[in-house]
């Protein structure tokens, strides 16, 4: 259960983990959830040229999958160097240089800064903030049309495994924790903010929601 990309920090989400992740991209293409949410997306008949804020894009795979089929421009935010780096590696291969703007730092620090666009992704993101009420809030209040976004679910093996995982880190001196956050309180955040549920999916563990204005 690969979590947590949109508050990474250097430490724990290093080079390694990066090219990992983009190793496997590049054998497999999206993760299952991953690409259940850009199918769901694509069929909310959004126009050809929209434009993409993905929060915690890791190594872009929500983006470079969307640019391939008719957005015209993304910005991807992560706190993440190393994630970073192997996403401009990836735009380059790919050809989609000046369609990305790649920006490094917290997405609620930056959220001042950025635009409204078309779509917002958070892929593997909600469950690294604490404040998820803040980081959807943001969200969609950036977001034109949809808010796509994926989350583990609140089944007693996956808080098991999160639990653990966070006792494991501090006993080594890491800071880095994951979150399993309620599924109505999320949803109730982004109905707040006019959006409503267009559609749910998603595997046992993540689940994979789309939200339109």
């Amino acid at each position: 259960m690969d979590c947590c990309r949109g508050s990474a920090n250097d430490e724990f989400f290093d080079d390694r983990f990066a090219r990992r992740e983009l190793k496997r991209y590049r054998r497999r293409g999206p993760s299952p959830w991953t690409r259940e949410l850009l199918n769901a997306i694509e069929g909310a008949s959004v126009p050809p040229d929209s434009t993409l804020l993905d929060v915690g894009g890791g190594v872009g795979a929500i983006h470079h999958h969307l640019l391939e089929r008719g957005f015209a421009r993304a910005t991807q935010v992560d706190a993440s160097s190393a994630y970073l780096a192997a996403a401009a590696e990836e735009v380059e291969r790919l050809g989609h240089d000046g369609r990305v703007d790649l920006r490094r730092g917290d997405f609620h620090t930056l959220a001042l800064e950025l635009p409204p666009v078309d779509v917002v992704t958070l892929d593997r993101v909600v469950c690294c903030d604490p404040d998820f009420e803040a980081m959807l809030g943001q969200a969609a209040a950036h977001a034109l049309r949809l808010v796509a976004f994926t989350y583990p679910r609140p089944r007693w093996i996956v808080r098991v495994f999160v639990n653990v995982g966070n006792h494991l880190r501090g006993f080594f001196g890491q800071t880095f924790k994951a979150y399993v956050h309620p599924p109505a309180a999320m949803a109730a955040v982004l109905e707040r903010n006019g959006l409503r549920r267009r559609w749910a999916g998603g595997t046992f563990i993540w689940a994979a929601e789309v939200f339109e204005r």
